[in-house]
């Protein structure tokens, strides 16, 4: 009955140094790859090509559409708080201007035809990135004078 049992716990564990060896040299032989030949493991991470989205349900477009449109109605509320306040403020020359420069980056930016349903993270993204540099790029061109 002992000797059973040192021979179950003697073969389990020499079971597991064989495979803390195994595991060990296929990380080895990983970070080799990598370190010999860096640029093709950079070129093989970049160049993969993201998954597809999930062509989205009825449910969720109809979703999406109602989501644009409380969007829309908030852009729309603050266009009309930014003319109210602009009214009270009794044509001031500041108002004037922020009314201005919002009408000026009203016509300048347009959101690309993919930010409008955003699927995925990845396309999120893109969009922000794009808002952003628009945002910027507008700001340059107006306080030049060109928008």
């Amino acid at each position: 009955m002992v000797l059973h049992f040192w021979q179950i716990t003697g073969g389990v564990l020499v079971g597991l140094v064989i495979g803390g060896v195994a595991v060990y040299q296929i990380g080895h032989d990983r970070i080799g790859q990598i370190i010999d030949d860096p640029a093709a493991s950079f070129r093989r991470l970049t160049t993969e090509q993201p998954r597809p989205a999930a062509p989205l349900s009825e449910k969720e477009q109809l979703r999406q559409a109602d989501e644009q449109a409380k969007a829309k109605t908030l852009r729309d509320r603050q266009a009309q708080q930014l003319r109210a306040d602009h009214q009270k403020a009794g044509g001031s020359e500041a108002a004037e201007a922020a009314a201005r420069k919002e009408r000026a980056w009203a016509k300048y930016y347009k959101k690309p035809a993919k930010c409008d349903g955003n699927a995925n993270n990845e396309t999120m993204t893109e969009c922000a990135n794009d808002y952003i540099r628009s945002k910027r790029r507008f700001e340059e061109a107006y306080a030049a004078g060109k928008p």
